[in-house]
């Protein structure tokens, strides 16, 4: 299991956490559309931001999600939805990153599931046509959905090496009938990264993992020994930097040589 913080933040507040810690960074700054536009630039300033960091940590980029529909019955927000997801893939080449996290884009009660499963498949497979042969994986992330067999549907469609599921237990906890365990018995295979951060059940709040009515260590003890990526997504950085505190001490990160150097 490896794992990767995601920025929710500027980030001069999480320098120290990256030196600190030997985990990844799961950047959130191309999910705007604003930024993808002007991706050239913001990359340049993001390295400078990282300095001596930009080659030493893994990179991961969060894609654009709002407004975004792959299963719409309207082409033109297809094409608009396919536009903005191939801008994000091209940031993650540019800045060598190891994976892009998608969100699904279903919402029950909005789309029937089979007109969904009709447009979302072909969708998937066409994305993917060109790029086979790069070490870019792509993980598509559950949200609005209450049951996880429509995601694990269209992996029985999709599912390689490249493409999997991110499973995002706070958004289970918040808008799924079925448990965190359950939605992971049944993603088995297909599950290779997760997003995780707490809440009581009733907001998706992106607690630290010890604040909240799930119990992440339990969770994570469960693909401690998987080739598996996280990403923790807190929103405040005390919390942040308490969970990962919680992570080193019950075994799952570790401190960078520098660190235990000094």
């Amino acid at each position: 299991m490896k794992v990767y913080i995601s920025q929710l933040t500027e980030t001069e507040n999480i320098i120290d956490l990256l030196e600190k810690y030997q985990v990844g960074l799961e950047i959130v700054l191309f999910s705007s559309p604003y930024c993808l536009d002007k991706q050239d630039e913001f990359i340049e300033s993001y390295k400078e931001e990282l300095g001596d960091l930009y080659n030493k940590i893994e990179i991961g980029i969060h894609g654009p999600y709002a407004d975004l529909c792959v299963g719409s019955r309207d082409n033109l927000i297809v094409q608009v939805s396919n536009y903005r997801m191939q801008q994000a893939y091209d940031v993650a080449k540019k800045m060598n990153a190891n994976y892009v996290v998608y969100h699904n884009g279903y919402y029950p009660k909005t789309y029937s599931y089979e007109e969904w499963m009709q447009r979302t498949p072909n969708y998937w497979k066409n994305f993917l046509k060109d790029k086979k042969n790069d070490k870019i994986k792509i993980h598509i992330e559950n949200v609005h959905e209450d049951e996880s067999f429509i995601i694990n549907e269209l992996m029985g469609q999709i599912y390689d090496e490249k493409t999997s599921v991110c499973l995002d237990v706070g958004h289970v906890n918040v808008f799924s009938k079925t448990s965190v365990r359950g939605w992971m018995d049944s993603l088995g295979k297909y599950m290779k990264h997760m997003h995780i951060h707490n809440n009581s059940g009733d907001n998706d709040s992106h607690l630290s993992i010890n604040k909240g009515n799930l119990d992440i260590i339990e969770i994570l003890n469960k693909v401690k020994d998987r080739d598996i990526t996280i990403s923790l997504e807190i929103i405040d950085v005390d919390e942040l930097r308490e969970s990962l505190d919680i992570l080193y001490k019950n075994d799952f990160i570790k401190l960078r040589e520098l660190v235990k150097n000094n």
